[in-house]
């Protein structure tokens, strides 16, 4: 409702089951729904004057009330990064300000930790035996984890959880399917896949020769 001159809040009407949410009434149509303690902060009661400041106010604080009540949803069936939070919620139609703004409250609140995620995900990752720790670094760097965040997960992850010889077994299975390629091309397709999985160039290249080796060996018996 546009501000006028003897326009005025008529009733401030909790919602939820414990009130933490305040619709706010202007005449006889509600205007916003905020959170009760930004409303009760603001001094706004029965009476209080609708000006074009306060509307203002009201308008804001609605937009973050519901990017946090959107966050909260969005969080509430499983973990999300701050990047991936905030993605969704732009993608819902929610401004910018008003998103960062309720992933920065969820992190406060301790809801949101981007810290435990990535390194969940890092143990899975090197638990798996799929990737070494550039790979890993890089899964996590495209879900939108900063940079310095995801080496060190994929670094503790891969001393911690990862197996040893992951590039040796990746490439024994590998090489199986490159049995048909002459030996040269075998290598460079090999090492270039075990390059690509995040395994660094030693690990790639001994892995390779191992693996090819190995293959030879089978074939002359």
């Amino acid at each position: 409702m546009p501000p006028g001159d003897d326009a005025a809040v008529s009733a401030l009407r909790p919602l939820g089951s414990n009130g933490s949410s305040v619709a706010i009434v202007v005449g006889r149509k509600k205007v916003a729904t905020v959170d009760t303690g930004w409303a009760m902060d603001e001094g706004i009661r029965t009476d209080t004057p609708w000006t074009a400041e306060l509307a203002a106010r009201v308008h804001a604080a609605a937009r973050q009330h519901a990017a946090l009540a959107h966050a909260i949803r969005l969080t509430g069936a499983r973990q999300r990064s701050s990047f991936d939070l905030t993605r969704r919620l732009k993608m819902a139609g929610h401004q910018e300000p008003d998103a960062r703004a309720a992933v920065e409250k969820l992190a406060d609140l301790g809801i949101l930790c981007d810290d435990s995620l990535a390194t969940r995900l890092a143990e899975e990752l090197a638990r798996a035996g799929r990737h070494g720790r550039r790979g890993i670094e890089n899964k996590l760097r495209v879900k939108g984890f900063k940079p310095d965040l995801a080496s060190k997960a994929a670094r503790l992850a891969q001393e911690e959880e990862g197996d040893p010889d992951a590039a040796q077994t990746l490439a024994h299975k590998r090489a199986r399917q490159l049995a048909c390629y002459e030996p040269d091309v075998a290598r460079r397709r090999l090492y270039g896949f075990l390059i690509r999985r995040g395994f660094d160039h030693d690990e790639a290249r001994n892995a390779t020769e191992a693996a090819l080796s190995s293959l030879a060996s089978e074939d002359l018996h």
